[in-house]
């Protein structure tokens, strides 16, 4: 990461006195709490297991999971394009994707790649992640995530939402071998999440949300996502190995 004494902490924050890392609240924009939530219970211990090395953090942002990887890898390369609000004091590479169909980088190049809820904005996602395989290493991991039901973020650059089978489909189209594929949310959540986004700002947020928390300890949208979450996914997550 380019200019690492300037970057803050952002989606994420670490709790000063247990040490583990939760949403952050005043960060975050308030229509995307539950959902944000939701993604980084799942993210965290995927991210725990298979980021290691020298790390790709491709389309990262302002990259909010950099306070929680930094411990695991060697070395983080950030990667993003060259727009405004993209943090661009902390990218090593300003890129448009959908211009350039090779990256500026080495065969077997990084032992893991973080593509983090990005292969939205990409036109062409079988040619993106063929070249994240590429890049990988022998024996190297691609952590792919990507929003099912959800609004329109950056809107209107935004090209396709894969479900869990098309992020499979594109893993092994490109020659890595999937070691995870789960979904997170299910029917109940995708209907707490939309509330959530209804009320997005101001006194309504806070009682909507104090709301979902009584939902939530009812034990229902838990139970439900048991059964519904591979077909009405809020979101999926594909963890894949190159082979070697």
């Amino acid at each position: 990461m380019k200019n690492e004494s300037m970057w803050k902490p952002t989606r994420l924050v670490q709790d000063a006195s247990t040490g583990r890392f939760k949403v952050n609240i005043s960060k975050t924009y308030g229509g995307t709490l539950y959902l944000a939530d939701l993604q980084w219970r799942y993210y965290m211990p995927l991210m725990r297991e298979h980021l290691r090395g020298d790390l790709l953090d491709i389309g990262c942002g302002p990259v909010p999971y950099f306070g929680f990887y930094r411990s695991l890898v060697r070395s983080c390369i950030c990667l993003d394009h060259p727009v405004l609000g993209h943090s661009q004091d902390l990218l090593d590479f300003q890129i448009d994707l959908n211009k350039e169909g090779r990256l500026p980088f080495d065969d077997a190049r990084f032992d893991s790649i973080l593509a983090s809820d990005m292969i939205a904005h990409i036109q062409l996602p079988d040619r993106f992640v063929n070249e994240l395989s590429r890049l990988l290493r022998p024996g190297g991991t691609l952590f792919l995530s990507s929003t099912l039901i959800n609004w329109l973020g950056e809107y209107p650059n935004e090209f396709g939402h894969p479900s869990g089978p098309g992020l499979r489909f594109l893993a092994e189209r490109s020659g890595l071998e999937v070691v995870h594929l789960g979904s997170y949310g299910g029917h109940a959540d995708v209907l707490l999440d939309t509330l959530n986004k209804f009320f997005p700002t101001g006194p309504l947020n806070r009682a909507v949300m104090a709301f979902i928390r009584l939902v939530a300890r009812t034990g229902w949208p838990a139970r439900n996502r048991l059964h519904t979450r591979d077909r009405y996914a809020l979101g999926n997550v594909l963890v894949a190995r190159k082979p070697g």
